[in-house]
């Protein structure tokens, strides 16, 4: 199993036991995890304050690190939809992984419906596991 599985394995399992937070922050007063948060997490073993205080830190720590970003890719890009682009100059936009992965985790896909529930966050978690294609950062 790849490094990248075993973090997404351990993603999981965090979000299982902790709970998916949708709000404001990457972690909740309950102590529930964002999707993203949880990719840290299981990445680095240790959640900084500024997961609970300050969503622009805390971006930036993600953002930073190497194994947390290449798993949150993975599941990007196993998702039937776009990043969104961010302009970092006049001529070149990223994709925002980040972002597409934590709106798919908490957003419906049409108005009439509800956000993934946990089970199919976790379930699409897993299953990239599966997806070869999508180990390459």
């Amino acid at each position: 199993m790849s490094d990248t599985a075993d973090i997404r394995s351990y993603m999981a399992r965090i979000v299982t036991e902790r709970g998916l937070h949708t709000g404001r922050h990457f972690v909740g007063p309950d102590g529930s995890v964002s999707i993203c948060a949880a990719a840290f997490l299981a990445s680095h073993g240790w959640e900084p304050e500024c997961f609970r205080t300050d969503e622009d830190l805390a971006l930036t720590l993600i953002g930073c690190s190497p194994s947390a970003m290449q798993v949150i890719k993975a599941i990007s890009a196993d998702l039937d939809t776009e990043p969104s682009a961010t302009p970092i100059t006049d001529d070149h936009e990223v994709p925002d992984h980040i972002e597409h992965l934590e709106r798919w985790a908490s957003t419906p896909r049409f108005s009439d419906e509800q956000p993934p529930a946990i089970d199919e966050v976790i379930g699409r978690v897993l299953r990239t596991n599966d997806a070869p294609q999508t180990l390459a950062a």
